[in-house]
């Protein structure tokens, strides 16, 4: 069945990308070349030692068709060396060449320059085609002879060559067009990460704050616990509409809902929150980046410190968020802070953090001073 996908181009055309597609298409013109030449070989041959040199012709377009299906670099897969079939076509080639007329020499050469010029370099082919051209002038072919030979496999080398060239670019766009869409894919998938870590964070955090408020309110019969867990299942409810923009990938949040926010969430978890500067002096470029540190540092600050004061300062290069009391850990910064960093350098910015013994301030510049 494999021999037969290879001699009949319908069978393997059928369910092939394009890029097999032209490699079928360079494989079986190379064949269709072989086979033309040997039998247009074959009928100028007829007279002296007519069967001899069919016989010779036919095997090195057997041989020189059994290289091109093996070749790896036109899509040949069929299995085996290509040494053997590649010597018989030559022998087959040079025997043609010596018992036939001298018109069955070039086209012997011609059948045989194909796989053999399809297996070397171009520079190789340049010296084959002196080598045989000064085999057929010493033979008795004469210099016009000599240089039809010549001619005939630099010719058929470049042919051969191109052809195998403009392969190659297919085959690398192909790769280069299959690698786009897997890094698409990849930077998908880190956008949605970080998203999903950014969002979910933050408004679990919120809950977790706002329900143990609740919890404390309710223990000392206080009123307010109601108006607590009416915020838990408002942020509830604006957690599932963030999640559901996530995932149809529109999602974008305010700089100045974010502040708010923050420190609404920060002063109910019992931490002195101040704001410096105005979330207008941001320019719109930047806002969206500027209220994912918000967010984020707010974050942080409920799962990583003992804060009981938080100063957040926003400028029109840069946003700063200070808390006291963070608690030692040995890690790095995490996944928060890494997903802060991919967000500033879309647009040109950076983040960065200094931790002290009993303050860690969360940096984060854009435009003019990140440049």
């Amino acid at each position: 069945m494999q021999l037969r996908q290879y001699l009949d181009p319908r069978l393997a055309w059928k369910g092939s990308s394009e890029v097999d597609k032209v490699r079928l298409y360079t494989r079986q013109s190379f064949v269709g070349i072989c086979v033309l030449i040997a039998i247009a070989a074959v009928t100028d041959s007829i007279g002296t030692n007519a069967w001899i040199v069919a016989a010779a012709l036919t095997v090195c377009c057997a041989a020189a068709v059994v290289v091109l299906l093996r070749l790896p670099r036109i899509g040949g897969t069929a299995g085996g060396g290509i040494r053997w079939p590649l010597g018989a076509c030559v022998a087959g080639a040079l025997v043609a060449a010596f018992a036939g007329p001298s018109q069955v020499a070039l086209w012997a050469l011609l059948i045989a320059s194909v796989p053999v010029t399809a297996v070397i370099s171009l520079r190789w082919s340049f010296v084959l085609a002196v080598v045989v051209a000064a085999g057929a002038f010493f033979t008795g072919y004469g210099p016009v002879g000599a240089g039809a030979t010549f001619f005939i496999v630099v010719l058929m080398a470049f042919t051969v060559q191109i052809s195998m060239w403009q392969l190659h670019i297919v085959t690398e766009l192909d790769s280069s067009r299959d690698a786009a869409a897997a890094l698409s894919v990849a930077e998908e998938r880190l956008r949605f990460s970080r998203d999903l870590h950014d969002v979910v964070g933050r408004s679990l955090s919120a809950i977790a704050v706002k329900s143990e408020l609740a919890a404390a309110l309710s223990r000392r019969g206080d009123d307010r616990a109601a108006d607590q867990m009416d915020e838990v299942r408002d942020l509830a409810q604006q957690s599932m509409t963030e999640a559901r923009q996530l995932v149809r990938g529109y999602r974008s949040i305010d700089l100045r809902a974010e502040i708010e926010g923050a420190s609404s969430l920060l002063t109910a978890a019992g931490i002195d929150t101040e704001v410096i500067g105005s979330p207008d002096a941001v320019q719109a470029e930047f806002a969206e980046a500027a209220a994912w540190i918000v967010r984020e540092g707010a974050t942080n600050i409920l799962r990583h410190s003992d804060a009981t004061h938080c100063r957040i300062e926003v400028t029109a290069h840069s946003v700063r968020i200070v808390n006291d009391k963070p608690r030692i850990r040995s890690s790095s910064d995490g996944s928060g802070i890494a997903g802060l960093r991919e967000r500033l350098a879309t647009v040109g910015g950076s983040v960065e953090s200094v931790r002290d013994d009993d303050r860690f301030t969360l940096i984060a510049t854009f435009g003019n001073e990140a440049g």
